[in-house]
Parts: structure tokens; C-alpha cells; sequence
């Protein structure tokens, strides 16, 4: 595993050994900032279920601003560390150890919005019989209504090809692409302007 484009392009990142984490490939980490570019320069990026951090670690290879990194496991915090400090990137982010349901009651008295969110969760947790799926899709949601992500920002889903995710899945998002590669696919959303009225603090 390894940064493919920009500043760090060819470090090799450390893996982590739980079956629980799947490395994503190239070519669907390459379709997915190619897709994101125009957002992604100077960009504030929160990197959700973060495991070994390639994703976060990837977009500030290629020009991102700074990144949020959230994971639960202490040994990925261990990994997604030792992957900025090689290279040379731990200085734009802040590594945050927390299960990710909690993260709007930690940032939510802080002025911080993301352009670009990428929630990439354990496969196991967007199944349909898993009560985790819609705990999710609401965290997701409430990045829009409490405007967490910017008005033009997108949320990249990454997730099994036979986990159907579709439209009737959310109100206050819109899905604008998907891609698939292999297993893995990848869902890309929008706020739903129609649907969205900023709520009242």
C-alpha cells in the first residue's frame, strides 16, 4: 500500500493486520480523487472510520489543507501516525481517537466545516440487517443539516458492491455518482439543496 499521486507520491504506508480492514485499490483510490479534485486543493477533509488513514493521507499528498482523522482501534491511531510521520505530513492534521457516532458531540461548539468527508466503514456495518447501517446514514445527514460540510462539499461512501445503496436511502442527500471496482464501490453525495433548511442553534 502506497500514496500514488502528489508531494508523497510512492511512501509506502504501514497495513494493519485485523481481517476487519480491507485496503482499498488503486485504481478505486485514483477514480475517486480524480473525481474530487476540483475540491480537494487547500481542502479541509475529515477521514471517517479512518483505519490506516491511506484515504486522509492521500488527499493531502495531493494538495489538501488539512485532515481530520477518525478511528476507534488504538492500534490504527498507532498506524495512521506512523503513516504521516513517514510522510511527512503529521503537522496538517489532528488524529482523533473516538468511536465516530460521538464525533458531532465532540466538534459541534467548534468552528470547523470539511469540504470533502469519506466515511469508509467496516463492510460489516452498511448491511442491511445491521442497525449500524441507519445510525450512519443519520451521522451522514447531520454533517448537512448541522452544516458541519460545506455548502458545495461532497461525501464520498465506500462500501461492499451488494450493499444496495440507493436514493430512498437519504432526505438530506443526493447521490451525484458511483463507482465500482471489484467488491468495493463508491458512492459520492451532495446536500440535497431542495430537502435541506439549516437547523436553529
Amino acid at each position: 500500500m502506497r500514496i500514488i499521486s502528489g508531494k508523497a507520491k510512492g511512501v509506502q504506508l504501514s497495513a494493519l493486520s485485523s481481517k476487519k480492514t480491507r485496503p482499498i485499490l488503486d485504481r478505486a483510490k485514483e477514480s475517486m480523487f480524480s473525481i474530487l479534485e476540483n475540491s480537494l486543493l487547500d481542502g479541509v477533509i475529515l477521514d471517517l472510520f479512518a483505519g490506516t488513514g491511506s484515504l486522509g493521507i492521500e488527499a493531502l499528498s495531493r494538495g489538501a489543507k488539512r485532515c481530520l482523522f477518525v478511528e476507534n482501534s488504538t492500534n490504527a491511531i498507532k498506524v495512521i501516525k506512523k503513516n504521516l510521520r513517514n510522510a511527512n505530513l503529521l503537522k496538517r492534521t489532528v488524529v482523533l481517537k473516538i468511536n465516530a457516532f460521538r464525533l458531532l458531540n465532540f466538534i459541534k461548539n467548534k468552528d470547523i466545516k470539511f469540504d470533502i468527508i469519506i466515511v469508509a466503514p467496516p463492510y460489516k456495518l452498511l448491511d442491511i440487517d445491521c442497525g449500524d447501517r441507519k445510525r450512519i446514514f443519520s451521522l451522514m445527514e447531520a454533517f448537512v443539516t448541522k452544516q458541519i460540510i460545506n455548502e458545495k462539499g461532497t461525501i464520498v461512501l465506500q462500501h461492499h458492491k451488494k450493499q444496495k445503496i440507493v436514493q430512498e436511502c437519504f432526505k438530506q442527500l443526493k447521490i451525484i455518482d458511483e463507482r465500482q471496482y471489484s467488491n468495493t464501490q463508491l458512492t459520492f453525495l451532495k446536500g440535497n439543496v431542495a430537502a435541506t433548511k439549516p437547523e436553529e442553534s
